[in-house]
């Protein structure tokens, strides 16, 4: 099946947190193959913006001319302009895409995020004349929504609502605005108006720093009407994929964190391959012969985080644990995401010592199974209940995390085995982990055939 294509008009970012090669990320998260033309060189990484350079009028020409000679596009995305000169110089080829019927979304950029010009030109007056007609659907942020109508950015959603009337009013053109410079609102409102009607997108507003928000919006819209959707549904799916990247945002240098642009893509193939691997380590563990000789009285139970996991609703465990019955052990149900808080903040724990260490099984203490993790020559390493700070012990499921750092604290790198001994109320505990669910359930197989 032969693949459609987009085409972004924008700047380049040599970080990759936005513009065109950004862009062509997102195309291709989204199942649409991406081309690429440079309006200019910025210079960037994740603290800011030093400047930037334009292209010539020429070579944005030359440019589009040699994509659009050969390859089909279904929908343009155009970015930074730069000058007033490459607008004019772009200006037939959006007449060209207006009568071929292409989709033109236009994410207007005149400043950076701390406020450095990336326009050398008047557009309040160049992007009306020369673009604005051509496009079908404007995605401004709002502080350069209130550039663009001659007014003060919005202040609150309430502003926001009129501004993008007015906007859609004057130019005729529907209007995504982005709400995430909206700081008076606790969460982040996205807002399109099609002239007919106006839908809002609502998420959670991350309290740091997230370069590349709003051009991964408009890229997503772009990819999605390519693909086929209508304006309404492209701008829904798009803001689920958004909330997703902007989720697993990451630091790839010292400032601001980007979103993860393959997240939406990725993030239900985790899961199934998470999934998947605890189901099979449960069926290794129950069928083993020697199984019910390492599950203590609490039951045994398997977790295995995904990659970056904040939270125990990102690690799959047992629901129930997995307990001994009729000689033999059984799990009580299928593996689920969220089902141990308690097996989970072991994991979180083990991962923030060392991210790759993902899983962990809890079988019983004995001395037996602490000499068969010497003879396996496991890492051992273990923490006293009694030593544990009041602080801790206070807060519900503060002693597993506590307890994990001090047994980490003991040996060179992650310990491969963690036990404790057990207080009043408390059963002592063997937790064996690894990189994912199958290896701990390996490791705690070898224990038993030695006991």
């Amino acid at each position: 099946m032969k693949s459609k294509t987009a085409l972004t008009i924008g700047g380049l970012d040599p970080s990759g947190g936005a513009g065109i090669t950004a862009d062509v990320v997102t195309f291709a998260a989204i199942g649409i193959h991406g081309v690429a033309a440079a309006t200019a060189v910025t210079y960037q990484n994740t603290k800011g913006v030093a400047g930037f350079a334009a292209v010539s009028d020429r070579d944005l020409q030359a440019q589009l001319d040699a994509v659009l000679d050969d390859i089909e596009v279904v929908a343009v995305k155009v970015g930074m302009l730069a000058t007033d000169g490459l607008v004019r110089t772009l200006e037939p080829y959006l007449v060209r895409f207006r009568d071929q019927g292409l989709p033109v979304i236009f994410d207007p950029v005149i400043k950076a995020g701390a406020g450095q010009p990336l326009y050398e030109g008047v557009p309040e007056k160049d992007f009306p004349d020369a673009v604005l007609p051509y496009v079908a659907l404007a995605t401004p942020n709002s502080e350069e929504l209130a550039y663009l109508i001659g007014d003060e950015p919005a202040t609150g959603l309430g502003d926001l609502r009129t501004q993008v009337r007015v906007f859609q009013s004057r130019f005729g053109v529907p209007i995504l605005a982005t709400g995430g410079h909206v700081k008076a609102d606790d969460d982040v409102v996205d807002v399109l108006f099609t002239g007919s009607e106006m839908r809002e997108s609502r998420r959670d507003r991350v309290r740091t720093d997230i370069h590349g928000t709003g051009c991964l919006l408009a890229a997503a819209v772009t990819a999605y009407v390519a693909n086929g959707l209508d304006l309404l549904s492209a701008f829904d799916r798009a803001e689920q994929y958004v909330t997703a990247a902007v989720t697993a945002a990451f630091a790839p240098g010292e400032g601001a964190r980007f979103p993860d642009r393959t997240a939406a893509v990725f993030g239900d193939a985790q899961r199934w391959r998470v999934y998947n691997n605890v189901v099979r380590a449960v069926n290794v563990f129950t069928a083993a012969s020697n199984a019910s000789k390492l599950v203590p009285e609490v039951g045994t139970n398997i977790a295995y985080a995904l990659s970056g996991a904040r939270g125990p609703e990102e690690v799959c465990a047992v629901p129930g644990r997995i307990a001994r019955l009729e000689g033999g052990v059984r799990a009580n149900a299928p593996p689920a995401f969220g089902a141990s808080g308690h097996m989970a903040r072991a994991v979180l724990a083990a991962m923030e010592h060392d991210p790759a260490i993902r899983s962990v099984i809890n079988v019983r203490f004995g001395e037996d199974v602490l000499a068969a993790c010497a003879e396996l020559r496991y890492r051992v390493a273990s923490f006293d209940r009694a030593q544990e700070p009041a602080e801790a012990s206070a807060e519900e499921g503060r002693t597993v995390t506590w307890g994990i750092a001090q047994a980490a604290a003991k040996v060179d790198g992650f310990p491969d085995v963690v036990y404790d001994r057990g207080a009043v109320g408390k059963e002592p505990m063997v937790r064996i982990f690894g990189r994912d669910a199958m290896e701990v359930v390996r490791r705690a197989v070898a224990i038993s055939r030695r006991l």
